[in-house]
Parts: C-alpha cells; sequence; structure tokens
C-alpha cells in the first residue's frame, strides 16, 4: 500500500462536485461526514453521514455535495498487487457502506498524517501497515455493526475503554472513574458494561488489577506496597485481603512459586 495524498474534515459549500470519469489514477477510500450523492454503475445512491466508499483505481469518481455544506476525508493510495488483500478482508469495492462510529478509523487517519511527516527510514513500511489496518478496521466494523447495535453509540467507547482498564488498571480508582471517562452515569455505565462483556465493571476492574499485580510480582523487585500502589490502591492490606481471596496465596507467596 503505497500513500498518495489525504485530507481530514474538508470543507465546502453546496456547489462541490467531482467528476473524474476515469478515476483519479488511484484507489480512493472516502469517509462522508454529512451527506453526499453518490453516482455509481447502476445509480445515484444518498450516502448519508459517517459512511464510506472505496474506490478501486480506473473506477469512474462523481460525487457532490447534497446539502448546504459538504465535509470528507479522503485517502488516495496505490494498491497494486492488493486486490486479495480486499477480498481476504471482505471489503466491498466502489460501494457505500455505513460506518456507524468511524473514529477508529479517523485516528488511524490521523496516524497516517503523522507518519507522512515523519523522516524514519521504516515510513514505507509503517504507512504500508497502518493503511491496512484502516481497512480491516473499517471491514470490522461491518461485520460487529450487527452486534455492536444494542449498545448503541457507546459500544466502541466501552471497548477502549475496557482495553484501557486491562492496560492501566492504576489509573481507575473506581467504577465512577470508569464511568466518567466515558461521559455516563454509574447506573447506566454499569448496565451497559453488563451487557457489553458479560461481567460486571467492578469485577473486570478488579480482575485488571490482580492480573497488573501479577505481572509486577512475577517480572519486578518492587515491593508489594510499590506494586499496591501501581495498581490503584492506597492502602497495601487491603491489596493484600483482595490477592489472597482471588489467588488463594499471598502476594509474597506467589512471587516465591
Amino acid at each position: 500500500m503505497t500513500f498518495h495524498a489525504m485530507g481530514l474534515s474538508y470543507c465546502h459549500d453546496r456547489d462541490f462536485s467531482i467528476d473524474r470519469p476515469c478515476g483519479s489514477g488511484d484507489e480512493l477510500l472516502l469517509i462522508f461526514m454529512t451527506e453526499a450523492m453518490v453516482s455509481l454503475e447502476d445509480g445515484d445512491v444518498i450516502a448519508p453521514p459517517r459512511s464510506a466508499i472505496l474506490y478501486k483505481k480506473g473506477v469512474p469518481q462523481r460525487y457532490k455535495a447534497c446539502g448546504n455544506r459538504y465535509v470528507n476525508h479522503f485517502l488516495h493510495m496505490d494498491c497494486t498487487g492488493e486486490e486479495d488483500f480486499f477480498a481476504s478482508a471482505g471489503f466491498p469495492l466502489n460501494r457505500v457502506i455505513p460506518l456507524g462510529d468511524c473514529s477508529e478509523a479517523e485516528e488511524l487517519m490521523r496516524m497516517i498524517s503523522r507518519e507522512e511527516m515523519s523522516d524514519s527510514p521504516f515510513k514505507g513500511s509503517y504507512m504500508d501497515m497502518l493503511i491496512k489496518m484502516l481497512i480491516l478496521k473499517i471491514a470490522e466494523g461491518l461485520k460487529k455493526k450487527n452486534t455492536a447495535e444494542p449498545f448503541g453509540v457507546h459500544s466502541s467507547a466501552l471497548g477502549a475503554l475496557r482495553a484501557e482498564l486491562y492496560s492501566n488498571a492504576g489509573s481507575f480508582g473506581s467504577v465512577s472513574d470508569l464511568a466518567r471517562a466515558v461521559n455516563l452515569s454509574p447506573s447506566h455505565f454499569q448496565q451497559l458494561y453488563r451487557e457489553q462483556f458479560g461481567v460486571s465493571c467492578y469485577d473486570d476492574l478488579l480482575s485488571a488489577r490482580i492480573k497488573a499485580a501479577k505481572y509486577y510480582l512475577k517480572n519486578t523487585a518492587l515491593t508489594v506496597r510499590e506494586i499496591a500502589a501501581l495498581c490503584g490502591y492506597e492502602n497495601d492490606v487491603c491489596f493484600m485481603r483482595l490477592f489472597r481471596r482471588r489467588m488463594g496465596m499471598t502476594p509474597s507467596e506467589y512471587r516465591g512459586r
């Protein structure tokens, strides 16, 4: 995957229109942030906000504003020899697809933009991997769309929060801290969390802390008190009590074994 050009949140007025009968000479990924009219081989379609299309090289590109304001993200790239990649990812080409929450795709595009400005000797490899990850992330979202719908707009935020919890459990002191991170009330947050992950957020918080503690006990010479603090406990006695209840032994006994 070779990067050519990209833009984030490009804005135009109601007269904006693109008509490229032979395409742009490369592959083009568009993410529509406002409604747009897209002309495809089988007719015109309305692309809703937070939808995308990936034009294959040589395919006509015809789209225009469908309101008083037009905003999109775009990525031009050369995907020569990568036809099998799109097929294996299940990414439909030359068709408007709904994205729903596109925050992860936007973050990957920002990473691509930053990498393009770097002088790393591995920039080409990084760009190839980031572009492929972007395509896979969009394809993954399409496959998960039906299962994510019951959790609404909070699904991605909850998933990102859980990943952060398990990578840095000590940064969250309570369930209220977790709820605040995704702008939800504690009661609503706990309900959504259990529905999505099948476990209470409190149990997950304790499990994340124990996982972190086990790592520090096995791989560092930190004291039990220092490990307790890293795992979010001000009182090492509370930490040791929880650890014994969960693991059937004290932290020192676990380290010894």
